[in-house]
C-alpha cells in the first residue's frame, strides 16, 4: 500500500468476511445511497430503517442510562468486566448528519466500554432535517463542556467518533481550544470526515490511490453539502472543515482509515499536519474494508482489532499501563513509494 503519512501502520491482510462485506456494499448499498433522494421524507424513512437495524441483541453486562449533558440527550454506560479506570469516553456516532443514532452505535460503545473500562457517553446530537452541521457541532461542544464541568477527572476525557462523528470529534477539540476549555486527553477517529468538500480534487491533499469507496458515492457529496450547510442556516463556529483547524488541536490523536475510501486523503493530511507540530498521532490504514468498519464490532475480526488498538491508545493517553499491547503480525510501516500526484487520482 502506498502512503503519504510515512508513519502510518499499514494492515495489508484481510479476512474473507471483510472482502464479502466490501463487495456487498458496492453492489447493494452504494447504489441505494446514490439514487435515494435527500428529501425530508426519505430522511424520515432512513430513520425508520435505523430503528430496525438497532434491534440487535444488547450486552447483558451493560445497562445504558439516559440523561442530559448541557441540555443534550446522552446515554451513559459502563461494562461489568471492563478494566478499572478513571477515563470517560464521549462518543459521537456517524451517519452523514442524517442517519445513525445512539441505538445504531450502541454496540461499538459497549465494546469500547469493555476494552477501555471507561464510562462511555454516547451523544444524541441533532441531525437533518431538524438541524444542519452547525447545530450538530453546538450539541457536541455543549455536551463536552458540561462533561468537563461535572467530571471528577476532566483531564481523562477521551472524545471519539466515526465518519460524521469523527468530524464532531475534531470540532470538539478545536472549539475546546478556542473557548479555553481543557483539551481532550485523546481523540479517536474512525474514518473521520475532516472536510465538508472531500470530493474536491484541487486541494493541497496528496492522493496516491484512486478513490473507490465501497459505499460512499462521491457524486452525491455536493447535494448532501447543501443540506449540511444551507445558505440561510447558522454558520459553523470556527472552521467549517476540521482539516483547517489543525493549529488548535493538541490532543494525542488516533486515526483509522481504509485504503481506497474517499475520506482517507484528508486523514493522512491531518496526521502530517499534527505530527509536524509535535502532536502524538497514530494512524492505521486498512485494506479491503468498508468506510468506518470499526463500528461493525461483532461482524469483522478487523473491527475488533481496530477497537483494541484504539482502546490501548486511549488508555496510554490517560496514563494507564497497557499490559499486553495488540500486535498485528502482518502490519508494517511503509514510506512513500512511487510518484505522488497532488490533487488528482493516482
Amino acid at each position: 500500500m502506498r502512503v503519504v503519512f510515512d508513519r502510518a501502520i499499514v494492515h495489508e491482510t484481510f479476512s474473507l468476511k471483510s472482502r464479502i462485506l466490501q463487495r456487498m456494499a458496492r453492489i447493494v448499498f452504494k447504489p441505494i445511497l446514490l439514487h435515494t433522494p435527500l428529501s425530508d421524507r426519505s430522511l424520515a424513512t432512513i430513520r425508520r430503517i435505523d430503528k430496525l437495524s438497532a434491534r440487535r441483541k444488547r450486552s447483558r453486562y451493560v445497562e445504558p442510562v439516559r440523561h442530559e449533558l448541557g441540555g443534550v440527550p446522552v446515554e451513559s454506560m459502563t461494562h461489568q468486566y471492563g478494566p478499572a479506570t478513571q477515563m470517560t469516553l464521549l462518543y459521537l456516532h456517524g451517519g452523514g448528519f442524517f442517519s445513525g443514532s445512539i441505538e445504531t452505535h450502541r454496540r461499538i460503545c459497549e465494546r469500547l466500554a469493555l476494552k477501555t473500562g471507561a464510562t462511555v457517553i454516547s451523544v444524541d446530537y441533532v441531525q437533518l432535517p431538524e438541524g444542519g452541521v452547525a447545530e450538530s457541532v453546538q450539541d457536541a461542544i455543549r455536551a463536552y463542556a458540561a462533561l468537563v464541568e461535572v467530571s471528577e477527572h476532566p483531564d481523562k476525557i477521551v472524545v471519539a467518533g466515526d465518519s460524521a462523528g469523527g468530524y464532531l470529534t475534531m470540532k470538539v477539540a478545536e472549539l475546546a481550544s478556542r473557548r479555553g476549555l481543557p483539551a481532550p486527553a485523546a481523540l479517536l477517529g474512525f474514518s473521520p470526515l475532516l472536510s465538508v468538500d472531500p470530493e474536491r480534487q484541487d486541494k493541497a491533499v496528496v492522493r496516491v490511490i484512486r478513490d473507490r469507496d465501497a459505499y460512499l458515492p462521491v457524486s452525491r457529496i455536493a447535494q448532501i453539502r447543501e443540506r449540511w450547510l444551507p445558505e440561510d442556516g447558522t454558520p459553523i463556529e470556527g472552521y467549517a472543515s476540521p482539516l483547517h483547524a489543525w493549529a488548535y488541536i493538541t490532543s494525542p490523536t488516533f486515526f483509522v482509515a481504509v485504503e481506497d475510501e474517499m475520506l482517507r486523503p484528508e486523514v493522512e493530511a491531518m496526521a502530517l499536519l499534527l505530527a509536524e507540530r509535535g502532536v502524538e498521532v497514530e494512524t492505521h490504514l486498512w485494506r479491503k474494508q468498508v468506510h468506518a468498519f470499526p463500528v461493525l464490532a461483532d461482524a469483522l475480526p478487523e473491527s475488533e482489532m481496530a477497537l483494541d488498538l484504539a482502546a490501548e491508545f486511549a488508555r496510554r493517553a490517560v496514563g494507564e499501563l497497557v499490559p499486553e499491547p495488540t500486535v498485528d503480525p502482518e502490519a508494517h510501516e511503509e514510506t512513500i513509494a512511487g510518484e505522488m500526484v497532488p490533487g488528482s487520482a493516482a
